[in-house]
């Protein structure tokens, strides 16, 4: 059963909020060329929103402080979050301005997706918006980008004893000083490409490491991840799927990798549900449609051969 926004906040996450429109297309059309979409969807999205509400169908209560326009495609946004059962309380709507869209396009065969935004015009939320009080006795804290707002929510975390976990989606200038605040990075193949150019795996996990977290872990897509710890650094393999659109799917691994977080689990088991909940988000259009239920994710994990540690 979905938590309600009624519960206090186990998880509590800070980041963008979007407004998603799904075609799915045979081929991405040329400039002057037109295509037929087989199908669409429209949806919200956003790492750290998403990854909230993976975990409110875990059963995970949660809280989203973001920020919003007051244009319909944020009442959109916040009427679905709401819906999912996650906090929409710190949602910040600014008058007069455009909540973030994003046009995603879908390869009908693969699933692959690229992405078009239209970017917001609200405001970005700065320290002097945040309050201490919104964090409540959560037990973690999901960001998803590096700023002054970031630092500020991540610096009151760790003085609470929450434990802080950093979806890297983009670089930025405050990088540096929001890492040694990071328990678990979790970063992405894009975020390295802009933030250590050509690195392998391995260089990536260690250079993580230099800031002495708990884990650090970076996703590999269909590879699985690879995973550093203080007994050294592994890659997991990903679970087969048949992907109709891998939306999401990144943000799904961060929700269930919290879950496992929550429940005491040790990295093994842990990366085991989270790709799980990566691999069943992909069996539908949209970034959370597929999101799965915790009797779903047991009962695909019961069929499932154990994912197996191998060497970095």
């Amino acid at each position: 059963m979905a938590a309600t926004s009624d519960s206090a906040p186990q998880v509590v996450g800070l980041g963008m909020c979007t407004l998603d429109m799904f075609f799915v297309v045979p081929e991405i059309p040329d400039f002057g060329q037109g295509i037929m979409a087989t199908a669409y969807m429209r949806q919200g999205g956003g790492p750290v929103a998403t990854a909230l509400v993976t975990l409110t169908r875990l059963g995970v209560s949660t809280r989203l402080i973001g920020s919003i326009g007051d244009d319909d495609e944020g009442a959109l946004i916040r009427d679905e979050l709401r819906q999912e059962g996650v906090d929409v309380g710190g949602l910040r709507t600014t008058p007069g301005a455009r909540s973030r869209v994003a046009l995603v396009l879908v390869h009908k065969d693969s699933g692959e997706r690229g992405f078009a935004g239209r970017p917001e015009t609200c405001p970005e939320l700065q320290p002097a918006d945040l309050a201490l009080e919104e964090f409540g006795d959560a037990l973690i804290l999901i960001i998803d980008n590096a700023s002054p707002a970031t630092v500020q929510a991540a610096s009151w975390a760790r003085a609470r004893g929450m434990r802080v976990v950093f979806d890297g989606t983009w670089t930025s200038e405050h990088l540096d000083r929001l890492l040694p605040l990071v328990d678990v990075p979790i970063v992405s193949v894009p975020f390295v490409r802009a933030w250590m150019p050509g690195a392998s795996p391995r260089a990536v996990l260690d250079r993580l490491w230099l800031h002495a977290p708990q884990l650090a872990v970076l996703t590999l897509g269909e590879q699985g991840c690879a995973v550093r710890s203080e007994t050294g650094a592994r890659r997991y393999p990903a679970y087969p799927m048949e992907a109709v659109d891998t939306t999401g799917a990144g943000d799904a691994f961060h929700g269930g990798f919290i879950y496992g977080l929550l429940q005491g689990w040790d990295e093994i088991h842990t990366v085991r549900f989270a790709s799980a909940v990566a691999a069943l988000n992909c069996r539908q259009l949209g970034g959370r449609t597929a999101l799965p239920r915790l009797q779903e994710v047991a009962r695909f994990l019961c069929v499932q051969d154990d994912l197996q540690p191998l060497p970095l």
